[in-house]
């Protein structure tokens, strides 16, 4: 190994432990980026049907086999379990981790008067088969396949079909699809065989995962613009579902992973020979641009026909402007400039306006059909044809081939050839047959879920650790984006191996993974703090209670929509339908994008470089790219963000408007009932005794305050006052 390849890995081991990461293995450091040594790796290593260690208080605490390999690390490592949440912050979490959405008081009593053995996995199963389950499951997944809807980076055009691809992944998550037909008809879904012209469209709009990623389109050598595509594609794949550094590998063989800059090539061959983009015109010139394609039974033809109305545009606005000119010729009576006209530019002049196409007829008549023609051409440049229903949709090349190596990565200096294939450590012979005039992305997309061979049992390891930091708030690899040697090893390999497996045996079933998860006694911990286990396990990776998690932003806003009786839980088509072809732009953006909508806030716009204020305090995913975890940030701005944001604040306004209805009709003493059913819609459960009276005390004292100032509604702010102290405390944005 070259001393420059020896210093780099000394310097990035030193970073990562700087930073507190963990140490990659180094082990193999002779020859880290050598396939077959790599295949030693934990994450490489064929999946094993483990057996829980023997446990001594396992059985009586066990629920599930998820909760045998709990336990049995807990006691190896002298920890002990907390006791249980209780039954109503078991539910508000479970209604939150499934579908992003709050339990009302019907769901939380309806569950605390079931007294059957099998109520909580009933709850479970009722969340599941919720359309809400596909939103907020699906938006998981669109953190990883960075979605958005515009493009950002230089000149941020609007991505006006990415809400087609968005609703398909809510759809799909939806109906149950096993998550290898998932993966597959993204990477490949324009390219699979169809039964209807429907199922046609939905494989397409899925394959949209590979046209949604940023894309620098100012002044981009083409050559270069088609190879940082293939990066951005390679790298989003491998983080998304094999957890791997792939991107690493561009200019030289990776440093720490098994991973040689020509598996890097083979990959980039399948992808260079794949359309993402294609020349349309836009803002008066042709431009690269997101490919669409036309839905439907005659989509292609209308698409065909509504580019080419705004291809022809500028010719017929100088159509426009040059028979005006002959308009005035006419009305002179200049008959040797009409005539040269007539022979330079025919188009421009009406029939019947010639002088020479009917001597009888007047020059009002002939002033007439030009005014006619002009009105005509008027009419067409004011009445574009509407947009036809279209999707973000790849294509194959016309000639795939295979890629060079680009010495150090610089797309213009070309190096050895390589075979299109896949990744050397994961599969004996990584170089495949495509068939003639094909990417190679079928192959492709089959071989990563490939439950038979190491490819689908890393994806399996990959996808159930996604699932179990989504309802742990934690992963067993915390680097749930990185299995490679620089990310951390999983904290119990042995419940990872069961999880993985689990997820194949059910045929690749999200569903049935989150059901298992969500129904074992692990889950059902609460979050309470133990002195005891935190000096033993401070991080909480043995996994002794629940993780208190702050709510999503898209969560947060849903629930003080909800309690406010606001939100509006119908799906949504487009969100920036109102939105010019710039999303953003240089100067002043007159119209910007909106968040007034009460549609869930997986609706929302998704703007590069122009996040809604809310997500852009709370950690929302960075749309640029893939984010399996997404950042987990405590700043005095947020705490302010509550207290100032126009939406929270007319939210509180719009509760304490609900409160007052709600308890009109009540004849006893009103502020208790108030402030019980402020608890209810807020934080979805009931205060106590201390709670109840300082909130009691407040509220009337308030309301003495308010009257004194003469306010005209006292009772109605001080309640507004009280519901917006709510929202902005840790019980609200916090689960237990």
């Amino acid at each position: 190994m070259p001393w420059y390849t020896r210093f780099i890995a000394a310097f990035v081991v030193a970073l990562a432990s700087f930073a507190g990461a963990a140490e990659p293995d180094t082990a193999d450091f002779d020859d880290p980026s050598d396939p077959v040594a790599g295949k030693n790796h934990w994450a490489f290593r064929p999946l094993e049907r483990r057996q829980p260690h023997a446990s001594t208080n396992g059985v009586n605490w066990s629920k599930t086999a998820i909760d045998q390999f709990v336990i049995a690390q807990l006691e190896q490592k002298g920890l002990r379990p907390v006791p249980d949440a209780t039954h109503v912050d078991l539910v508000r979490r479970v209604w939150f981790q499934l579908t992003g959405l709050p339990p009302n008081q019907n769901d939380i009593s309806e569950f605390l008067s079931d007294d059957r053995p099998d109520a909580f996995e009933r709850v479970v199963d009722r969340l599941l088969a919720s359309p809400h389950f596909g939103e907020w499951w699906g938006r998981h997944w669109l953190d990883l396949a960075r979605y958005a809807d515009s493009n950002g980076l230089d000149e941020n055009f609007l991505f006006r079909e990415a809400w087609r691809y968005r609703n398909w992944v809510f759809s799909t998550v939806n109906a149950g699809q096993p998550l290898d037909r998932f993966v597959l008809e993204q990477v490949a879904g324009d390219l699979l065989p169809f039964e209807s012209v429907d199922q046609r469209d939905r494989q397409r709009i899925a394959a949209g995962f590979l046209v949604i990623g940023p894309k620098v389109l100012l002044g981009n050598n083409p050559q270069n613009q088609r190879m940082e595509v293939a990066d951005e594609l390679i790298d989003t794949i491998g983080r998304t579902v094999l957890g791997q550094t792939l991107g690493c590998a561009r200019c030289h063989d990776h440093k720490f992973d098994p991973v040689p800059t020509a598996d890097y090539y083979a990959l980039a061959g399948i992808f260079a020979s794949t359309h993402v983009m294609e020349t349309r015109y836009m803002l008066g010139q042709q431009r690269p641009m997101e490919r669409l394609a036309g839905l439907g039974t005659d989509g292609e033809n209308a698409d065909d026909a509504y580019e080419l109305y705004w291809r022809q545009q500028p010719q017929v606005a100088e159509k426009k402007s040059q028979a005006e000119k002959v308009l005035e010729t006419i009305k002179q009576g200049k008959t040797e400039e009409l005539t040269a006209l007539v022979a330079t530019n025919a188009a421009a002049i009406a029939e019947g306006a010639r002088a020479t196409d009917d001597p009888d007829r007047s020059l009002d008549q002939r002033i007439a059909a030009q005014t006619a023609f002009i009105a005509e051409i008027a009419t067409t440049l004011a009445n574009p044809p509407p947009i036809p229903p279209r999707g973000m949709i790849p294509t194959d090349i016309d000639q795939p081939a295979d890629e060079h190596i680009r010495v150090a990565g610089q797309f213009d200096k070309l190096g050895e050839r390589v075979p299109r294939g896949f990744l050397a450590v994961l599969c004996d012979d990584p170089r495949i047959a495509i068939p003639e005039k094909q990417s190679g992305r079928i192959a492709l997309g089959e071989w990563l879920m490939d439950r038979k061979h190491r490819t689908g049992q890393v994806a399996a390891r990959v996808l159930s650790n996604r699932v179990w930091h989504h309802l742990t708030g934690s992963g067993i690899v915390r680097t749930v984006d990185n299995f490679g040697r620089t990310g951390e090893p999983p904290s119990h390999p042995e419940l990872l191996d069961h999880l993985a497996q689990k997820l194949i045996d059910s045929e690749w079933s999200l569903k049935s993974l989150v059901r298992e998860i969500a129904s074992s006694r692990t889950f059902a911990l609460s979050s309470n703090y133990d002195a005891d286990n935190y000096a033993i396990d401070p991080d909480n990776r043995s996994c002794w209670r629940a993780n208190r998690r702050r709510l999503d932003p898209e969560s947060t806003r849903d629930a003080i929509l909800q309690a406010s009786d606001q939100l509006d839980l119908s799906p949504m088509d487009s969100s920036v339908w109102y939105l010019g072809d710039q999303a953003t732009a240089v100067g002043p953006n007159t119209v910007r994008r909106r968040t007034d909508f009460r549609c869930r806030s997986v609706y929302l716009p998704v703007i590069r470089n122009d996040l809604p204020d809310l997500f852009e305090a709370f950690d929302f995913a960075n749309p640029q790219c893939a984010t399996g975890a997404r950042p987990n940030t405590t700043a005095p701005g947020q705490a302010l963000f509550m207290l100032n944001d126009d939406m929270v604040m007319d939210a509180s306004d719009a509760t304490a408007r609900r409160i007052l209805a709600d308890t009109a009709s009540v004849s006893s003493d009103t502020t208790d009932v108030r402030v019980e059913r402020m608890f209810q819609l807020i934080l979805n459960g009931e205060a106590n005794d201390d709670l109840r009276q300082s909130m009691r005390r407040f509220l009337l004292q308030t309301e003495e305050r308010l009257k004194s100032e003469s306010h005209p509604q006292p009772e109605h702010r001080a309640l507004a006052i009280a519901c917006h102290a709510l929202f902005a405390s840790s019980r609200f944005q916090y689960l237990e």
